[in-house]
Order: structure tokens, then sequence, then C-alpha cells
């Protein structure tokens, strides 16, 4: 690969970053991998930042959100903001795909409303104790569907090594 094609080593980062995160699988005790992999999309995102600054800054928002999970997971003052935390950085994690998506001018209209409906139910079920086992298949759900984000990423970077 070219070191100069600056798109194409974006979309390389943000789909290995897509695709660690969908195979972690689990909501619980995965903040500090989530946060070494959200480092890799955000120096995606600043390599691609000349051509939108939203995707940076929903990056960053993810990374920060990230860090605070990984203090409320060690039973700090953030412990009961936990759920609504992880639940804000799923949304931000599927709204850089979205905007991504669009960026690299693949089809972006189908997966996102696809990973929108588990996300969606998990956002809700992870606030219940009693819908535990819902939460855990939305969530894994959902990271079956971000693996699809995962491999459009790896085709836009495939079509951006080619040009």
């Amino acid at each position: 690969m070219d070191k100069r094609n600056r798109p194409a080593l974006a979309y390389l980062l943000i789909g290995v970053t897509a695709a660690g995160r969908a195979l972690l699988a689990v909501p619980e005790a995965v903040a500090l991998q989530e946060v070494s992999l959200t480092v890799l999309a955000v120096v995606g995102y600043i390599l691609l930042a000349g051509k939108g600054k939203l995707p940076l800054l929903l990056g960053v928002g993810q990374l920060i959100l990230e860090l605070l999970l990984c203090g409320a997971g060690q039973g700090g003052s953030w412990l009961w903001l936990e759920p609504a935390l992880r639940a804000a950085d799923l949304w931000m994690f599927w709204g850089t795909a979205l905007l991504m998506l669009r960026h690299t001018g693949q089809n972006y209209k189908v997966m996102p409303a696809v990973a929108a409906v588990p996300l969606a139910v998990y956002s809700v079920a992870h606030f219940m104790p009693t819908m535990v086992s819902v939460a855990s298949v939305c969530f894994v759900a959902f990271s079956v569907v971000m693996l699809w984000y995962a491999a459009m990423m790896l085709r836009a970077y495939n079509t951006a090594r080619v040009k």
C-alpha cells in the first residue's frame, strides 16, 4: 500500500476497529480493549479530518466515554451511570458507522437501520435487571451487524488502495 494513501489507511484502521469491537461480543469487562480499538479509529478519523469533522468528534466522544467506563468498572463514582455511558458509547459507534458509510459512498441505508433495532432494544433492556438476557442477545446481534460494517469499511479500503 502506498503510505501516502491516507483514505485507504483510514478505512483500514476503522474497519479493523469495527471488527475488533464486534468480536468482543460482550458489553461488560471489555472497556480497556474498547479504548485501544477506539484509539485506532480516532487515528483513522484524524486522517480523514479534512473531509469531515463529525466522525472525529464522535470518536473522541467514544474515547472519553470508554475511559469513564474503565473507571466505572473499578467501582468508582461513575458506577451508577455505567448503563447510560455504555448505551451512549454504542450509539456514538453506530453514528460514526453511519457517517463513514456515507463518506465512502457505499449503500448506507440498510446496515444502519438493521443495527439500530438491536441497539435500541439493548439500550432499553440494559437498564432493567430482569432483562439481562435480552440485553445480551441484542448486544450480540448488534455486534454481528457491526461485522457487516467492518466488511464494508474493508471494501472501501480496497477500493481506495486500488485507485
